[in-house]
């Protein structure tokens, strides 16, 4: 009777040494997982014009467990910006991703290129070593959100074709080139073509994706 309440003592001490042993390796892996940390700088208040860009960055974070330091700014001065920079990398972070600079941060001479870096951008592509833009066509282009009214003049017909800047995977493949490239310092450019959306591709369903919300 006795040994085989030894036996049944020593069986639950088992299994919670089982399980204490468990949620350690599970604690390792996570914190394994989430060994990148990638620093993002956004316009303040500007939430709703990053709606594809945002959703890009986080899915890419998500993806490959990194970690983000996200910081928003209004203006950034030019010794603001070399503190930041300085801080971040100091802190550990593989990179910082500035989001459409030119809301908050002024032209310099020289430009703002150092490694690590990446600046997705309309205009200010020559002030950054390594950027991420989408290559403007000769007709009109649409950010994401598109406007339903704008769709349904293209499936009706009105409109016979738009272009529509995929955003979203503007800021996927950003967080990649940083949390990827960065490390073995073999940094690149990304220019992305808008995509070219008639009433045939919309009926396809292969862009729903992009433009729900």
């Amino acid at each position: 009777m006795m040994q085989g309440r030894k036996k049944h003592i020593l069986l639950i001490l088992l299994l919670f040494l089982i399980a204490f042993v468990s949620m350690q390796i599970m604690a390792g892996q996570n914190y394994t997982e989430e060994k990148t940390r990638i620093t993002v700088i956004l316009p303040k208040d500007s939430q709703n014009e990053l709606y594809g860009l945002l959703d890009g960055i986080r899915d890419q974070a998500y993806d490959d467990h990194v970690k983000l330091d996200v910081w928003y700014k209004s203006r950034l001065t030019e010794k603001a910006f070399d503190e930041l920079v300085k801080e971040e990398m100091e802190n550990g972070s593989e990179g910082i991703l500035f989001v459409y600079p030119e809301m908050y941060l002024e032209k310099k001479e020289g430009g703002y290129k150092k490694n690590n870096l990446l600046a997705v951008t309309d205009t200010m592509q020559s002030e950054f070593k390594y950027y991420a833009t989408t290559l403007k066509s000769k007709k009109e282009q649409y950010r994401l959100p598109v406007e339903d009214a704008v769709l349904e003049q293209v499936r009706n017909g009105e409109k016979p074709f738009i272009y529509v800047e995929n955003t979203y995977r503007l800021g996927y493949e950003s967080m990649q080139m940083l949390e990827k490239k960065g490390k073995t310092k073999d940094m690149k450019n990304i220019c992305l073509k808008p995509v070219r959306l008639d009433k045939e591709r919309m009926e396809s369903g292969e862009y729903d994706a992009l433009l729900s919300r």
